[in-house]
């Protein structure tokens, strides 16, 4: 169903019908998926390393997320040429029901100087399994 909200009426009414031109009608749809991913921007280190960290601070806006299934971690050192898949551990919630997750030390296997990390989402279902992340920290 299209929804359009106006601060001024654009059709009458008192008729008992409403046929909105065809031109006016918009064809953007939003999907929700149940898998997905989204990449950070490369940051420069100051020098070359094989070695990354990182923690993400996440919510569940429904269902629980399971670490290194739901949400998953890939650090690279080569702006992304090469992922090296992490192994998220839990860390204690924050009070006000934000989740905290990291890696350490996690040996990358193209060295490099333009760190970048992509998170992946799997099993995610609108109303039933919603993760968002809400930061990410990345260590080198």
């Amino acid at each position: 169903a299209n929804i359009r909200i106006s601060t001024s009426a654009k059709y009458d009414p008192t008729q008992s019908t409403c046929t909105v031109p065809t031109a006016e009608l918009s064809t953007t749809t939003t999907t929700v998926g149940a898998t997905g991913s989204f990449e950070g921007t490369s940051i420069t280190a100051p020098s070359s390393t094989n070695k990354m960290g990182a923690v993400l601070t996440y919510t569940d806006t429904s269902g629980t997320a399971s670490l290194n299934t739901d949400l998953i971690l890939d650090l690279s050192a080569d702006n992304g040429s090469n992922y090296t898949r992490a192994t998220l551990t839990a860390l204690p919630d924050f009070a006000s029901g934000v989740k905290c997750c990291k890696v350490n030390d996690l040996t990358i296997g193209t060295a490099g100087t333009q760190l970048k990390y992509k998170i992946s989402f799997a099993n995610q279902s609108s109303g039933s399994k919603e993760t968002r992340v809400t930061g990410v920290s990345l260590q080198y």
